[in-house]
């Protein structure tokens, strides 16, 4: 198994505040799962897009997730170390918004964790999973109340393999403008709330919940 990935991650775009990070993942639990090892005798990344349900766990994070039986990727995950990439929000960001003329660039914000990954494979193991992700996801009064249909209990293990990544490593980068002077932010913010696509606005939020960050 090759090292975990590394981040290109300047100091300006650290979001070391943990909370901020937990609420992106939680906001955006479709997560970018990455293994690598070796798959029909090649060597290469394995890549699936998951949801992930972020748990504390004492002092630690879980990222409890499922994947069908036939998506070959969860052979290299029990016991082996996986990375998972969260992605928040994201918008252009136009020179014509800076005080003097500049590049283009792009805000977002990501979080990348790290662990060993152990695999859920019993029926009841399974069920929790699906349950929490149930829990997570359907919200108010109208929600979907989880179930599983009579015809399918009996083939719950042989359709989807459930898993927890115990996290140990994590790294969140917020690439919200904090290298450029003050009014060029200021600007930034006007822009975006100027737009009208929903990605805008949320990263305009992230901005300015960023702002005391260093």
């Amino acid at each position: 198994m090759c090292d975990d990935p590394v981040v290109y991650l300047p100091r300006s775009f650290e979001n070391t505040d943990l909370a901020q990070s937990l609420a992106l993942m939680r906001a955006h639990p479709l997560a970018t799962v990455i293994s690598v090892d070796s798959l029909d005798g090649e060597s290469s990344p394995f890549v699936s897009h998951l949801p992930l349900i972020v748990e504390r766990e004492g002092e630690g994070l879980v990222c409890i997730g499922h994947l069908a039986r036939a998506n070959p990727h969860w052979k290299l995950l029990g016991g082996r170390r996986a990375t998972a990439i969260f992605h928040g929000p994201n918008a252009y960001i136009t020179p014509l918004w800076y005080a003097q003329n500049s590049v283009p660039t792009w805000n977002y914000a990501v979080v990348h964790v790290c662990g060993v990954v152990t695999l859920i494979e019993d029926r009841a193991g399974i069920v929790r999973c699906l349950e929490a992700l149930t829990a997570t996801v359907e919200q108010g009064p109208e929600a979907w109340q989880f179930w599983i249909p009579e015809n399918l209990r009996d083939t719950l293990e042989s359709a989807i393999v459930g898993f927890r990544l115990t996290v140990d490593s994590l790294q969140s980068k917020f690439k919200l403008s904090q290298n450029r002077p003050a009014a060029d932010r200021d600007s930034v913010l006007r822009g975006l709330a100027g737009r009208t696509d929903a990605a805008s606005h949320a990263v305009r939020a992230l901005m300015e919940q960023s702002a005391g960050q260093p």
